[in-house]
Parts: C-alpha cells; structure tokens; sequence
C-alpha cells in the first residue's frame, strides 16, 4: 500500500491531527489538530489551542438523515448542504411530502409505499443529491388472519411495508412465506422446533 502525504501542518495551520476524520454532507474531509494556529485568543499558550481543518479531495456531497429507520408517516430530518432549492424528496424512488427548514434541514414524511433504499432530494443547489446509507422502512403488521390453527394453517398478514419480507416466524420457528403485495403476505403456521 503506497500512502502520499496530502499536506504537512507547520504549526501556524495547526499541528498534530490525532482525531477520527468526518466527511460532511459538503462531501468535505473535516478534521481537528491538538495544538497549533495563530489565534490571538491563544497567543498565552506556548503549544497554540488546535485548528479545525478542511480536506477537499474531490467527494461529491450527499445527504444523511438524522436516523437510519421508521415507520411509513415519521418524520425524518435530512441534513445536507444548499437545500433551499429543493424540488423534490423520494425514499427509494417513492416521493414524499417534505418542508425546507433551512439551507442544511429538510423534515420529510416517510411516505405510503416506501421501500428500504437511498432517500434523494432534487432540485438542490448541488443537483440531486442521494444518502450514502439507505434508510431502512420498518414494516408494519396492523392484523392477521385466522388468530389461531394448527400446524399447516395459512395465515393472511397485513400491514405496511411487508414487500421487503425476508422471513415470518411463528413462536420464534421460521415458517413459509410468500409476499403478496407490499400490505399481504400470507404464511403457514410451521412444525414447532421442539
């Protein structure tokens, strides 16, 4: 692995970098510096009081979100860079309803029909922008039918956000399944594991 050394602190730009870098939704690489600057608030400190630096190496920005899951109608916070302008906000390429709360805020609604994905806002300052992370919709069981029966019993489940089903389990026993529609899905009361 070959490493190239990117720029060299002198002590007036702040020096000894020891903490964990964070790239921010500018796409920029932000870090901190222990001792060093030229402040005049710490003119008095023979080491200097650290700087915070920018590293730009040519990432694009994005957006991310406050928290990385939730139910079809939460509210989720957006942060990102110029969002002013924003046209447009989808999770996974279904549209939601959404306010601008300020250049670096959006409140969006997790709409009916979301699916596990990246959440895009257009329209911005920056063009489209897309998450890094996908945010997860957590689906919904609102009922299920027949409430009991024997092994072997098909079982209607309805909700929200049941399209993206990777397993139904019964008591902890994982049963068969087949996804219906994104509100069905219907399984079959298993043999239990014992």
């Amino acid at each position: 692995m070959n490493l190239i050394a990117l720029h060299s602190f002198d002590f007036t730009d702040g020096s000894r970098p020891e903490t964990e870098l964070m790239q921010a939704t500018d796409g920029n690489v932000y870090g901190t510096t222990v001792s060093g600057g030229t402040s005049s608030a710490c003119a008095a400190y023979s080491s200097g009081c650290g700087t915070v630096f920018r590293l730009s190496v040519g990432l694009g920005p994005f957006v991310e979100t406050q928290v990385r899951s939730g139910k079809v109608g939460s509210p989720v916070i957006i942060l990102g860079t110029n969002l002013t302008s924003a046209s447009s906000v989808s999770f996974n390429g279904t549209t939601a309803t959404f306010t601008v709360l300020s250049p670096s805020a959006i409140r969006a609604t997790v709409p009916p029909g979301a699916s596990t994905g990246k959440i895009q806002v257009r329209g911005t300052a920056n063009g489209t922008l897309s998450s890094s992370v996908a945010f997860r919709v957590v689906p919904q069981i609102k009922s299920f039918t027949p409430t009991s029966g024997p092994v072997g019993t098909t079982v209607q489940i309805i909700g929200i956000s049941l399209g993206q089903t990777t397993m139904v389990t019964f008591g902890g026993v994982k049963a068969p399944f087949a996804v219906e529609s994104y509100t069905h899905v219907t399984a079959t009361v298993p043999l239990s594991g014992n």
